[in-house]
C-alpha cells in the first residue's frame, strides 16, 4: 500500500475503500449510494472545503466505493486556464458518454454532438437545449445501472457548463443518478445557485493528522512533527508536501525550523490567487507580520515603516481576503490558516525579507533572542559582533535543553567568524550540540570540518566529546572511546597547568585566556563521560584509570564515582547523597544533570521519588531536540514505569525510544531499550520475543566487551526462566550478572537480580549460595533502600533461611509499608504460599496469599506466574473422586456463564467485562468452580463442562455464545 493510501489524500486499498479520519464522510456516501441503487432518488451534493484539504480524495473514495456498488462514474473537473470557454466543463462529461448517443432521439444527439464540436455540428447549441439533452443523456444511461457524476474544482468549471448541470440537478427526482460536486469554500460558482446538500469537508482532527504525518514521513524529529501539525492545522495536502521541503538537518532535529516553513508551487498556490491580488503596503506588512511569528501588534507596527497609522490603513484588505483576523484584546494578529505565513514570506523577494528582518531586530531591542534570528537572517557576511551574540544565545539555548537550536545558533556563530580560531572553537562547541541533539550525521560533518589545526586543547576536548559520543552510539567502541577520552583530558590538565596554550574567547577581536572555570566545566563533562563509558563497558581494568582522572572531578561525577566502585558497600551512602543532589539542584535546572542524577537513582531504588523531575526533564529534552538526554529519561522512565507494574507504559516508552533510535542510528541507546522491550516480555512469558531481543543484544554487545548490555540481557533471560520453571537456566544467568554473595563494581543493576539469584539458588538445591547471597545484601543494606528492596530482602532471607524462620520471615517482608511493586509482592505472595503448602502449614493463610498474587498477576498480564499461582491453589484441594457428577454440587448460574466463557479461552479481564463484574470477581469464582468441576486448570474446564452439561441437561456441552443469558 502507497502512502497515499494510507492518508487523508487516497483510499486505502481492497474492497474496503477508508481515508484516514475520514470515516464519517466515507458512511456518507455509502448511504448516498444505497437510495438510486435501491430504486430511489437522485441526490445532489455540494462538498466544501479549503484547498488541499482532501476534497479530491474523497471523490476518489466516492467514485471507488459507487464502482464497487455496481454505478456507473462519469467524472470531469473544472479547469482554471478554462473557465471562460463555453461548455468546456461539459466536453468532459459528454466525450465519456459519446457511445451511448445513439439512444438518444436525432435532435437530441445533434446538440450533444455540438457541444462536443462535432464537424456536422452548425453551431454551439443553445443551452435550454443543451441542457434537456444532457438529462435526457443521463437518464438513458441510467437504464443500465444507478449512475455517479463526479465533479471536482467546481469553481473553475465555465458559466455555460454549469448553467446546464444546475438545471440537471434540479430535475434528479425520480432518477438513480448522484451528483456529486467539490469546491473551494469562498469560491462563486453557477452551482452554488441551487439548493445542493451541502457537506463541510473539515481538515484532520490532530491524531489522524499526527498519523498520516508519520506514515507519510518516518524519521521526523518529534519537535518537528509538533511544529509541522501546528502550521498544517490539519491540511493534508500541506502534511505531505511541508517536510519535503525541509533541509536533512531540519527533518532530523538537528536544526530548528525556520520561523517561517518553506513552500513549493503547491501550497503556493492555496493562497497565492488572494495574495496576489493585495495592495503593496498590505502584502509588505503581512510579511512583517509572518517573520515577526507570534503576532504581536505592538511588535509589527515599530516594525512596519509606517508605524501604526499606515499599518492601520493596510490592514483592511487583507482581512476583507480572509487572510488575517485581528484580535484587539488580546493585542494579535492571526493568519487564518498557519500556512498563510509561509505563502507570504515566498511571494516576497529575498531584498524585502531582509529588510523586514531588520526593520524586526532594531524592534526587539529588548528581547536579544528573537533579535539575534532576525539578524542572522538579515546578515550577508562575517561579523565578530553577531557572531559572539550566538554563540552567547547557543550556550544559553543547550543549557535550556534546547540541543538542536544551539546547533544552528553555534554553527551560524562559526560561519559569520572572521578569524579560523574562532571559528573551529564555536564549530566545536556546535558539534557537541549535534551530538547531544542526536543528529550524529552533522556531528560527524563538523569534527572533521577541517579546522581544527588552529584549535587549542580546549577547543579539542570539546570536538572529542562529541567525537565520543557519535563512536558509542553508532559503533558502541567503548575501548577506543576510553583512549580518547583518557587522552584529552591528560592534555587539557596540562595545558591548564600553567596557563598556556589553552586558546580563549575573543571580545572584539582581542584574545582573551579562558577562565579556571570553563576549563573546569570541559574537564568535568569529559571525566563525567569517562565514567559513563567505564559504566558501560564494566570492565574493571579501565576502572583505576578513571579513579585517577576523576580525584578532582565535579561533585556528581565523584558521586557516580562511588556509586560505581563498590555498590555494596556505598548503597545508602550514594542514596543520601542523590537526595542532597537534587535538593540542590536549582529549579530552572536543564535536562542533562537532572538526567545525570536520575541514572543513579533508578539504579538504587529511588525511581518513584523522583519521576516529576525525568518526566519534565524528558520532555524539556524532547521539546528542545536533545536526543542524548531524550534517550536516557525515555529509558529511566521506562524502568520506573516497569518496577511499579505498568508494564504496558514501560513497553510503549521502549518502543517509541526504540524507533526514534534506530531512525538516528544510535545503536547503543536502540540496544538498551531492546533490552528493555526483553524485560517487558519475560514478565508475560512470551519466550520468542525474549529470546529474539536477548540474542540480537548479546550478539552485538559481547564482541565490544559491553558488560552493560550484557546483563540487560542476562536480567531478561533470568526473568523469563524464573517464569518458566527453569531454575537452572536462570540460575547461570542470575550468577553471571552478579556471582553468588557478591555485587561487582560499575554494575549496579546486580541491585535488581539479588531476589532473582536467591529464587533460582533455593529451587536449584544450592543452598550455600542463596544464603552467601542475602548476607551481602543484608551487609549492604540493600532493605534500607527502599520499601521495594526491603520487601525482596526479607523474602529472599526468609526462602533461603531455616525452616524455622522462613513463615516469620515472609510475613515480615510482605508487612512492608509503601511497596508500590505490585509484581515484586505478587511474586512473594506466591512464593509464601507455595512454602507454606509445601510444608503442610496453614492452608487457610496459602490459599489467601496464592489467590492474592493470582489476582494481581492475571491483571498485570504476568501469564506464567499467575498460572504457577493457579497451580498451587488447585493443588492445595484434593481432586474430586471419579464417577457421575453429584447434581448438588452443580454450579450456579453465574459460576456456569464465567466457567463456560473461561472454557473459550477469555481472560478474567474479558469475562468481567462481558458480565460487567470485576476481574478479581471473576478469579474468586472460578476458584470456587475448580473444585466443584474436580479440575485443576482451565484447561480442563472444557471435558468438565461437557461432563456436566450431560448430568444437567442430558445433552453435549454447548458454549456460552450459544445459551440464552441467564
Amino acid at each position: 500500500m502507497s502512502i497515499e493510501q494510507s492518508s487523508g489524500l487516497g483510499p486505502v486499498g481492497g474492497d474496503a475503500v477508508g481515508l484516514l479520519g475520514r470515516s464519517a464522510d466515507l458512511e456518507f456516501f455509502a448511504e448516498l449510494r444505497r437510495r438510486p441503487a435501491n430504486g430511489g432518488t437522485g441526490t445532489a451534493v455540494l462538498l466544501e472545503g479549503p484547498a488541499g484539504v482532501g476534497k479530491t480524495a474523497l471523490l476518489e473514495a466516492a467514485a471507488d466505493g459507487a464502482r464497487a456498488a455496481g454505478f456507473q462514474v462519469l467524472r470531469f473537473a473544472g479547469v482554471e486556464s478554462e473557465v471562460t470557454l463555453a461548455y468546456s466543463g461539459l466536453h468532459q462529461l459528454l466525450f465519456g458518454m459519446r457511445d451511448g448517443f445513439d439512444r438518444l432521439p436525432p435532435g437530441q444527439r445533434a446538440v450533444l454532438e455540438g457541444v462536443l464540436g462535432s464537424p456536422v455540428a452548425q453551431a454551439p447549441p443553445e443551452r435550454f437545449a443543451a441542457s434537456v439533452a444532457v438529462l435526457e443523456a443521463l437518464r438513458r444511461t441510467a437504464e443500465d445501472g444507478p449512475v455517479l457524476v463526479v465533479i471536482d474544482d467546481v469553481q473553475w468549471l465555465d458559466r455555460t457548463s454549469g448553467d446546464v448541470l444546475e438545471f440537471v440537478a434540479r430535475r434528479l427526482s425520480g432518477l438513480p443518478v448522484d451528483l456529486l460536486v467539490a469546491g473551494r469554500t469562498g469560491h462563486a460558482h453557477a452551482l452554488d445557485r441551487h439548493g445542493l446538500l451541502r457537506r463541510r469537508v473539515e481538515p484532520l482532527e490532530r491524531r489522524s493528522a499526527a498519523a498520516l504525518l508519520r506514515a507519510a514521513h518516518p524519521g521526523l524529529a518529534p519537535h518537528a512533527c509538533e511544529r509541522l501539525l501546528q502550521e498544517a492545522a490539519g491540511n493534508p495536502l500541506a502534511l505531505l508536501e511541508l517536510p519535503a521541503l525541509l533541509t536533512r538537518e531540519q527533518f532530523t532535529g538537528a536544526a530548528p525550523l525556520p520561523l517561517s516553513l518553506p513552500v513549493d508551487d503547491r501550497l503556493e498556490a492555496l493562497f497565492a490567487p488572494r495574495l496576489r491580488e493585495l495592495p503593496a503596503a498590505t502584502l509588505e506588512l503581512l510579511l512583517v507580520a509572518a517573520l515577526e511569528g507570534t503576532g504581536g501588534l505592538r511588535t509589527i507596527w515599530a516594525a512596519y515603516p509606517g508605524g501604526m497609522e499606515e499599518a492601520d490603513a493596510a490592514l483592511p484588505a487583507a482581512e476583507e481576503a480572509g487572510l488575517v483576523r485581528v484580535d484587539a484584546r488580546a493585542g494579535r494578529l492571526e493568519f487564518r490558516h498557519p500556512l498563510v505565513r509561509s505563502a507570504v514570506v515566498r511571494t516576497c523577494r529575498p531584498g524585502q525579507r531582509r529588510a523586514a528582518h531588520r526593520a524586526l531586530a532594531e524592534a526587539l531591542e529588548r528581547d536579544p533572542e528573537r533579535r539575534i534570528g532576525h539578524l542572522v537572517a538579515a546578515s550577508l557576511g562575517p561579523e565578530e559582533h553577531l557572531a559572539a551574540d550566538l554563540e552567547e544565545a547557543g550556550h544559553a539555548a543547550l543549557g535550556r535543553g534546547s540541543a538542536a537550536l544551539a546547533v544552528t545558533a553555534l554553527r551560524r556563530a562559526a560561519e559569520l567568524s572572521p578569524e579560523p580560531a574562532e571559528r573551529s572553537r564555536r564549530l566545536a562547541h556546535a558539534a557537541y550540540a549535534a551530538a547531544q541533539s542526536g543528529a550524529l550525521d552533522v556531528t560527524a560533518i563538523l569534527v572533521d570540518d577541517g579546522y581544527w589545526e588552529r584549535a587549542s586543547p580546549q577547543d579539542t576536548a570539546r570536538a572529542t566529546l562529541a567525537r565520543v559520543y557519535a563512536l558509542l552510539e553508532t559503533d558502541g567502541d567503548a575501548t577506543a572511546a576510553h583512549r580518547l577520552l583518557t587522552g584529552v583530558i591528560d592534555k587539557l590538565l596540562a595545558a591548564g597547568t600553567d596557563g598556556a596554550g589553552t586558546g580563549g574567547a575573543r571580545t572584539g577581536g582581542a584574545e582573551q585566556e579562558p577562565s579556571p572555570a570553563a576549563v573546569r566545566e570541559v574537564v568535568g563533562e569529559l571525566q563525567f563521560l569517562l565514567t559513563l563509558v567505564a559504566f558501560y563497558a564494566q570492565r574493571a581494568d579501565l576502572w583505576p584509570e578513571v579513579l585517577e582522572r576523576c580525584q578532582d572531578a565535579p561533585d556528581q561525577v565523584r558521586l557516580y564515582c562511588l556509586a560505581f566502585d563498590a555498590p555494596q558497600e556505598r548503597a545508602p551512602e550514594v542514596r543520601q547523597r542523590i537526595r542532597r543532589a537534587f535538593a540542590a539542584l536549582p529549579p530552572d535546572a536543564g535536562p542533562r544533570p537532572v538526567t545525570q542524577l536520575s541514572m543513579l537513582s533508578v539504579y538504587f531504588d529511588e525511581a518513584s521519588e523522583y519521576r516529576e523531575h525525568w518526566m519534565r526533564a524528558a520532555r524539556r529534552a524532547r521539546e528542545g531536540g536533545t536526543f542524548v538526554q531524550w534517550s536516557y529519561g525515555t529509558i529511566l522512565l521506562g524502568h520506573e514505569a516497569f518496577f511499579a507494574g505498568r508494564f504496558t507504559e514501560a513497553e510503549a516508552l521502549a518502543r517509541e525510544g526504540l524507533a526514534t533510535a534506530e531512525e538516528l542510528g544510535h545503536r547503543l541507546a536502540g540496544f538498551r531499550l531492546a533490552s528493555q522491550l526483553a524485560l517487558v516480555a519475560a514478565v508475560r512469558g512470551d519466550a520468542e520475543t525474549v529470546g529474539t531481543l536477548t540474542r540480537t543484544v548479546l550478539a552485538w554487545s559481547e564482541p565490544r566487551r559491553l558488560g552493560l548490555l550484557q546483563v540487560s540481557a542476562r536480567q531478561a533471560r533470568a526473568l523469563l526462566a524464573l517464569g518458566q520453571g527453569d531454575y537452572e537456566t536462570a540460575y547461570r544467568d542470575c550468577a553471571l550478572v552478579s556471582p553468588p554473595g557478591t555485587l561487582p563494581p560499575l554494575n549496579p543493576r546486580a541491585i535488581w537480580s539479588v531476589y532473582d539469584l536467591v529464587e533460582a539458588s533455593v529451587y536449584t538445591g544450592r543452598t550455600a549460595e542463596a544464603r552467601a547471597h542475602v548476607t551481602m545484601a543484608r551487609s549492604a543494606g540493600l532493605g534500607e533502600l527502599s520499601p521495594r528492596l526491603a520487601l525482596l530482602t526479607h523474602a529472599a532471607a526468609a526462602l533461603a533461611g531455616p525452616v524455622e524462620t522462613a513463615e516469620a520471615g515472609f510475613r515480615r517482608a510482605l508487612a512492608v509499608a509503601d511497596v508500590h511493586a505490585p509484581f515484586d509482592r505478587a511474586r512473594v505472595q506466591l512464593a509464601f504460599g507455595r512454602w507454606l503448602r509445601a510444608h503442610g502449614r496453614d492452608p487457610e493463610a496459602a490459599r489467601e496469599h496464592l489467590t492474592a498474587a493470582l489476582h494481581t498477576l492475571e491483571e498485570l498480564g504476568a501469564a506464567p506466574w499467575a498460572a504457577a499461582a493457579g497451580t498451587e491453589l488447585a493443588a492445595l484441594t484434593p481432586p474430586a473422586e471419579p464417577g457421575p457428577l453429584d447434581t448438588e454440587g452443580l454450579l450456579t448460574p453465574q459460576e456456569l456463564q464465567i466457567a463456560d466463557l473461561a472454557a473459550t479461552g477469555l481472560s478474567n479481564k474479558e469475562i468481567g467485562a462481558r458480565l460487567y463484574i470485576s476481574p478479581r470477581t471473576v478469579s474468586t469464582h472460578l476458584y470456587n468452580i475448580f473444585p466443584k468441576l474436580g479440575i485443576r486448570s482451565r484447561a480442563a474446564l472444557r471435558d468438565a463442562l461437557g461432563a456436566q452439561a450431560r448430568a444437567e441437561y442430558g445433552g453435549e456441552y454447548v458454549e456460552y455464545v450459544d445459551r440464552p443469558v441467564i
